[in-house]
Formats: structure tokens, C-alpha cells, sequence
């Protein structure tokens, strides 16, 4: 595999994360201060006399952070080297967040990494901010009762296109990978060291699948071993790719709960499996409902969640998720049939009254592909006055394409 030069400078500054003390606040302090740009400036910079660096006004503590990856250089080109090759040789890709296949909700959040690396199918990034995704979690010595859940919400979930997210331990997070895997929406799964490191080794024969059918990433290199301290980051990003997350099983003192910390702290709902109040493994995820998490109780309650956070997605990066890209489930469509909504939907906000009753149709039908909505909601979306709306969704009730149900409008999916 061959990378590009900007794709280098990536590598070269995981290299500066991972083998000297310049960390976020000095990236940020150079940033403020004008001296670089990107993370990508990094590379750069290190071909610069440090004479040149001092004109800046940076802090002494990052100065002497500065002056010691300096010193260091010649390390971190071999530590960059060495990424990139053992990067080429397992076909890890290396994205960063300039690149379109950065995933949207990492940028609608703070503290994400600059740089990712996945092997597999990459294009699970974009599907899932278009489709949903959600995140899985729970006891690696999980009971019977919270595996056979994960495995039945796991494999729904995933059969109504939604990405399941998990952390590929033992337990819980194995079985809502396996089940992920059988649907029709595949899973990524987000690991502790880098990519290429297979951690737990029971979960050899995992790995390999998600390798092959579904997504692995991690914000750590290739190579890296899964330290005790980089658990917490990981699940950090689970939550943070995720639309909501679904605690399967909890102890006391669990990782899931760390998980479930940061979705709460990212404003993302958290599900909890209600479970016995004997078990100590159900300890943490009763403490969690206690604090006002959501039951989990209803596959349906799960995907509204889910479709209230793309609705926002599109609202705020529209260009983002009209990826192109073929979606799996009720809602896919060929690129051209993508572009031509596009177009529809560029028309509707400026000469609406140039639109034909089977444009308006499409649009329509797109908005209902996300979830079942009354014709208030459709109303507000679409611009529509309600009787043109009416006579609209008459049309599509009589085709066969929607029904009514409960007061909302919904695509048939025939």
C-alpha cells in the first residue's frame, strides 16, 4: 500500500504523540499562537531551527516539550517509518480529520483524535453516519440473560441497517460483534492498541471477521500494544461514534460504565438492561437506571434515538452525510438516484413551485426513509401547506409506498 504525502504527515505526527512529550495543550498552543495550522504542520516544523520556532510566544513548558521531541528527531522519523510499514503490510488505512471519511459524529464532538487507523471496510464510517450506529457494551463474564439480549438487540439493530459498535472483548462486546456480523449493517469494532494487535487472543477468529465483513479502529498505531491506560480512550471513541449506548451488563467498577459516562457527557442517550439486583454483575447498570438512564425494554425506543441524531447530523453537515456511498436496508439508492435528491432538494428551497407531484414524492419518501413522522413534522421539513401535503400522501397511500400508523406516516418498504 502506498500513502500519500499528506498521509505521511499523519503517520509523522502520531510518531511526535507517541515518543515525546508534545501533547494536546502544546498542539493547542501552537495552534492559538499562528505557528501551525494542522496537526499535518508538525513535519514541517521539525526541518525548522528552533530559532525560527522561539519568535513565537509559546509558554516555557511548551518550548521545552518542543526542544525535546527536537532532540529526539531522528527517533521519530524511525517510530513514523515504522508505522507506515507495518501499516502497508496489514492494510491499515490512515485517516485523519481532514479527510470526508472522518467520521461525523467525531467532529460534532471536542477531544476526538486527530488521526484514526482502520483496517477493513472503511466505508462503515460513512454508512454509519448516514444510517446510525450504536454502541454495545457490558461484562466480559456477562450471564445468560444480558448475552442472549445483546445477541437479539445486536442482530435487530443491525438487520434495520444501524452499525453496531463494540470493544471486541470477551463477553458482551463479542456477542454484539458476532450477531452485528448476520445482519445486514456489519459492525466496527474499537480497539484498545493498534489495529493490527489482536487483543483478547480468544478473539482470533473475530478479529478475523470483522477484518474481512466489518470495520477495526483505534487511535493508536500499528504496533502498539493495548496498555492498561489507553481502555479509557477507547471507550471514549465507542460512545463518541455512536448515536446512543446500550449497557448490557454492568459491575460495580466497570469499563461499560466509563463507556456510559462519556455517551451521557456527549448529551447521547444510554439504555440499560433492567437485570436481577442479586447479581453483582448487574451492580453498575442498576446504579445507572437509578441516576435516570433509559430502560431497555424496546428495540423501537432504541432507533428513535437513533433517528433524532441523524435528523441532526443532517441538519448541521449535509454535505457529509450525502456521502456517496450505497447504504444497506430500506434506504438504499444508487449514487444517481442520490444526486438527483440532491438536486430536488436544492430546487424545493429556492423555486419550489417548479417541482413536479413525483419530485415532491421523492422528498418525501426520503424523509420517511429516516423514520415515521406525522404531517406536522413533514410540514415543517418540507415547506409544504397541509393540503398539498395531504393530497401528496394520498397519492403514495394509494401506490402502496406509505402507510399510516398511529397518526405517522411511514415508508412501506415494498
Amino acid at each position: 500500500m502506498d500513502y500519500t504525502e499528506k498521509e505521511m504527515r499523519d503517520f509523522y505526527y502520531t510518531a511526535v504523540r507517541m515518543n515525546t512529550p508534545v501533547d494536546y495543550k502544546t498542539m493547542r498552543e501552537m495552534k492559538d499562537s499562528g505557528l501551525i495550522e494542522s496537526h499535518r504542520d508538525l513535519y514541517g516544523l521539525s526541518h525548522m531551527p528552533e530559532s525560527h520556532i522561539k519568535e513565537y510566544c509559546l509558554s516555557n513548558v511548551s518550548m521545552r516539550k518542543i526542544t525535546e521531541w527536537l532532540d529526539r528527531k531522528d527517533k521519530v522519523e524511525k517510530a513514523c517509518g515504522m508505522y507506515m510499514s507495518t501499516a502497508a503490510q496489514n492494510d491499515i488505512k490512515v485517516i485523519s480529520a481532514h479527510s470526508f471519511d472522518y467520521p461525523v459524529n467525531f467532529r460534532l464532538l471536542g477531544g476526538m483524535p486527530e488521526v484514526i487507523y482502520c483496517k477493513g471496510r472503511t466505508e462503515l464510517l460513512k454508512r454509519s453516519s448516514k444510517n446510525g450506529s450504536v454502541a454495545i457494551v457490558g461484562s466480559r463474564e456477562a450471564g445468560s440473560y444480558a448475552l442472549c439480549a445483546t445477541e437479539s438487540y445486536s442482530r435487530d439493530l443491525s438487520d434495520k441497517g444501524i452499525t453496531i459498535v463494540s470493544g471486541m472483548a470477551l463477553g458482551v462486546d463479542g456477542m454484539a460483534h458476532r450477531a452485528a456480523l448476520e445482519g445486514k449493517a456489519s459492525t466496527i469494532a474499537i480497539v484498545a492498541g493498534g489495529p493490527d494487535n489482536i487483543y483478547p487472543s480468544e478473539n482470533r477468529e473475530l478479529y478475523k471477521q470483522i477484518a474481512s465483513k466489518g470495520l477495526i479502529l483505534s487511535e493508536m498505531p500499528p504496533s502498539q500494544q493495548p496498555l492498561r491506560q489507553y481502555f479509557p480512550s477507547r471507550n471514549r471513541l465507542i460512545a463518541g461514534i455512536s448515536d446512543c449506548t446500550l449497557v448490557m451488563e454492568a459491575g460495580a467498577k466497570s469499563g461499560t460504565l466509563h463507556t456510559a459516562s462519556f455517551a451521557a457527557a456527549q448529551g447521547k442517550e444510554v439504555f440499560v438492561l433492567p437485570n436481577n439486583i442479586y447479581c453483582e454483575n448487574a451492580v453498575g447498570g442498576l446504579r445507572l437506571l437509578e441516576d435516570g438512564c433509559c430502560v431497555l425494554y424496546s428495540i423501537e425506543n432504541v432507533i428513535d434515538s437513533v433517528s433524532q441524531a441523524i435528523l441532526c447530523r443532517r441538519m448541521e453537515y449535509p454535505d457529509l452525510m450525502e456521502a456517496d456511498e450505497t447504504d444497506c436496508g430500506p434506504s438504499d439508492m444508487r449514487s444517481g438516484d442520490k444526486d438527483r435528491l440532491a438536486m430536488l432538494k436544492i430546487k424545493a428551497d429556492k423555486t419550489p413551485e417548479e417541482l413536479t407531484d413525483d419530485e415532491w414524492k421523492a422528498l418525501i419518501e426520503d424523509k420517511l426513509s429516516v423514520k415515521p413522522l406525522d404531517i406536522d413534522s413533514l410540514s415543517g421539513f418540507l415547506g409544504l401547506p397541509f393540503y398539498r401535503l395531504s393530497e401528496l400522501l394520498v397519492g403514495l397511500q394509494l401506490s402502496g409506498k406509505v402507510v399510516l400508523e398511529n397518526g405517522k406516516y411511514a415508508l412501506t418498504f415494498i
